[in-house]
């Protein structure tokens, strides 16, 4: 192996999943990445055992910011690309024996000697060739998906399940799922399927890696078997291992009949819920803080803490339709994560009744939308 790159071009590569390889392992050839030199591109793999990224980089005959003047593939290690993070020319790379060399700055003067792994000892990737896609989405859409519902997955390791977004494909359409059991991400989509089928991404891994992906292209979906899946997304492919378990009915939890509809600016709601939350946050380890809402010709937001002490704040609203006189109290860190994964300028909030679960959903999505979260009891 034998190439000079410059750091752009490398910073590109190793970006795409060190993450990955800078995660916390006891198996030391995947501290490394896997790094595969051919004469129309530069292949580069990172992985955690669970989550795998493989990202390929053209190389143009054009190009002058790349040039190959020997393939090879061996596993360096991460610090690889601490050395490209602060050098400010091109690198000279090259395999000699088991040492990677890079040298850099005026003449090369300047040099480096890191150990690797033979590249033949890296964890094998299964391959999907000729497998049928399960669906295709549009990058910015997939993204969306998962913002809107991501943010719902347990962090707890009580049922694992729940740690993942469910992706159920019917019919007549695709519904991504995620819930906590304290609160409920749901987006319906429209759209025709050969096949029903059900399967649990890890929350986690999916919206860490996200970050990698060309959102402009199309997410092609494979599933190998039951328990890999696989995201193609241009130059990028994604694997991980999916989640086993039944994830829950949660069609039951949504309430088709509601005793009020406020219409209110998603924004302004959003402000006063941050602004309050200072208050609820002094409670409970940050992380049970309750506020109330109380409608009655406003919408009002209020909490009091003993230590702390008590505030208020009115947002106006858009419209109510049926009672207009209605309190309920829930987790404000809850409705603050629901706010920001919604999208849409205008919002309308569901009520039925103080302990009832409340539904906000955005008043201008071409999908039906569902945020569901549970009340508190208001003391």
């Amino acid at each position: 192996m034998e190439f000079i790159i410059n750091k752009e071009s490398l910073l590109e590569v190793l970006s795409k999943v060190e993450k990955l390889v800078k995660t916390k392992t006891t198996n030391p050839i995947l501290q490394g990445f896997y790094l595969e030199v051919k004469s129309d591109k530069i292949i580069v793999i990172g992985s955690d055992l669970n989550t795998t990224i493989r990202y390929e980089l053209p190389v143009l005959f054009e190009d002058e910011s790349i040039l190959i003047n020997k393939e090879g593939k061996v596993v360096v290690p991460y610090q690889l690309y601490e050395i490209a993070k602060k050098v400010k020319t091109e690198l000279s790379i090259s395999l000699v024996d088991t040492q990677l060399v890079i040298k850099h700055g005026k003449k090369k003067k300047s040099e480096f000697k890191l150990s690797v792994f033979k590249a033949e000892e890296y964890p094998k990737l299964p391959r999907f060739d000729g497998i049928e896609p399960t669906l295709s989405i549009k990058g910015t859409e997939f993204n969306s998906f998962i913002k809107k519902t991501g943010y719902a997955a347990s962090s707890s390791d009580a049922r694992p399940v729940l740690q993942g977004i469910c992706f159920e494909t019917t019919e007549e359409k695709l519904r991504i799922v995620c819930t906590d059991s304290h609160r409920l991400g749901v987006i319906d989509v429209t759209e025709s399927h050969k096949e029903s089928k059900k399967i649990i991404i890890p929350a986690k891994s999916i919206m860490e890696s996200l970050k990698s992906f060309d959102l402009s292209e199309k997410v092609t979906v494979f599933c190998e078997n039951d328990r890999m899946l696989i995201l193609q997304n241009n130059n990028l492919t994604f694997y991980c291992r999916l989640l086993e378990g039944t994830y829950p009915d949660v069609s039951r939890l949504i309430p088709k009949e509601h005793l009020a509809e406020m219409k209110i600016s998603r924004k302004e709601f959003l402000e006063g819920f941050e602004m309050i939350s200072g208050l609820t946050n002094a409670a409970d380890n940050e992380t049970k803080g309750i506020v109330k809402l109380h409608v009655n010709g406003v919408a009002t937001l209020s909490t009091y803490q003993a230590q702390t002490g008590s505030g208020k704040i009115e947002i106006d609203y858009e419209s109510l339709e049926g009672e207009d006189n209605f309190d309920i109290a829930f987790n404000n860190n809850y409705m603050i994560d629901t706010l920001k994964a919604m999208e849409s300028e205008y919002v309308t909030f569901k009520y039925q009744g103080s302990l009832r679960p409340f539904l906000l959903t955005p008043c201008d999505s071409s999908n039906e939308e569902i945020q569901l979260i549970l009340p508190v009891r208001n003391k």
